[in-house]
């Protein structure tokens, strides 16, 4: 009988949070989003997990970098987690401390929520162009045919280098 093999791919993310982690390494396994049964009313929660290491702190800033990999991928899945931990990523203008949408009040007319988490509509959309510090870092996957790695790697952008990557450039 022939062995099944087993793809796995890995995201790796940098990001620039509020706060100071204090802890290394933290794994973050809060559910994010419904899925809908039939016979299940409600719907049942998705697993999501992200593996979150600290790369610098900055007391001075009150700012932490951090690297995140994700085996999953749910939508806002890195920003929610974060700030679920209670260290929302720099300048989101969505989430909060707890994993909220920070403008979620009953103010709001029905329209004006997105379909796919129930947080207002931005005024003028540009997908990346939301203000906070992440970066889709590198991806690391499997060959399906070659039983190779394969690992595509994006720049850096300044602002989520570590000292050492940014002096290792000059």
């Amino acid at each position: 009988m022939e062995q099944s093999k087993t793809r796995k791919i890995s995201k790796i993310y940098r990001a620039l949070v509020n706060g100071i982690l204090n802890q290394d390494k933290i794994i973050i396994k809060q559910p994010i989003g419904t899925m809908r049964y039939p016979g299940v009313a409600k719907g049942l929660q998705k697993p999501a997990l992200s593996k979150v290491e600290v790369l610098e702190r900055d007391s001075q800033l009150n700012q932490t970098l951090v690297q995140v990999e994700i085996e999953s991928g749910r939508p806002h899945q890195i920003r929610i987690h974060l700030s679920f931990i209670g260290h929302p990523l720099l300048g989101d203008p969505l989430y909060d401390v707890g994993g909220q949408p920070m403008c979620f009040d009953s103010e709001h007319e029905d329209e004006s929520f997105a379909e796919d988490g129930g947080y207002e509509r931005p005024a003028k959309p540009v997908p990346g162009d939301c203000g906070y510090y992440l970066h889709a870092h590198q991806l690391v996957l499997s060959h399906p045919t070659k039983n190779e790695v394969i690992k595509i790697t994006a720049p850096l952008p300044s602002i989520l280098r570590t000292q050492a990557e940014t002096e290792e450039l000059m």
